[in-house]
């Protein structure tokens, strides 16, 4: 079998098995525990299923906790812009996440010992701003709105 990667963005909450069986209006199978624990889903398309929390949980994330899983979507966008502006998005993510950790070292902050000399991430954050100079010039030339 090939493999895949689904992206997709949904609305969910929290809702047991039971909770779920009363709220499509059917009878709760013998079988199966009212109390077990999982999502109401709602797909973009207004489809709706019960998933378990084990299952929802290793799926997905709140789309405010992790700001770079959300810029997927832009980037399986079949408009080449859109895939340009999640380029972008992902690199000033990353940009501003490294220049606070840089920070945080630099006032004694981190909770963790770095493995790179200090040099390197400065090296790294040269090329960010780089590219991201260059992504914001091209995106004027191809008037893409960031």
């Amino acid at each position: 079998m090939e493999k895949y990667i689904g992206v997709k963005e949904i609305e969910a909450r929290p809702m047991n098995r039971g909770d779920y069986n009363k709220y499509r209006g059917w009878q709760i199978p013998a079988d199966e525990n009212p109390a077990d624990e999982g999502y109401l889903v709602k797909y973009p398309d207004s489809y709706e299923s019960w998933s378990p929390k084990e299952v929802f949980e290793e799926a997905y994330r709140a789309s405010d906790e992790f700001p770079l899983v959300r810029t997927a979507l832009g980037m399986k966008s079949a408009d080449y812009k859109e895939r340009f502006k999640a380029e972008y998005d992902q690199l000033k993510i990353r940009y501003d996440k490294l220049k606070a950790m840089v920070h945080k070292w630099d006032k004694g902050e981190l909770n963790f010992v770095p493995t790179c000399p200090r040099k390197t991430y400065d090296a790294q954050l040269a090329a960010m701003v780089d590219y991201l100079a260059v992504l914001e010039y091209r995106a004027k030339l191809e008037k893409v709105d960031l």
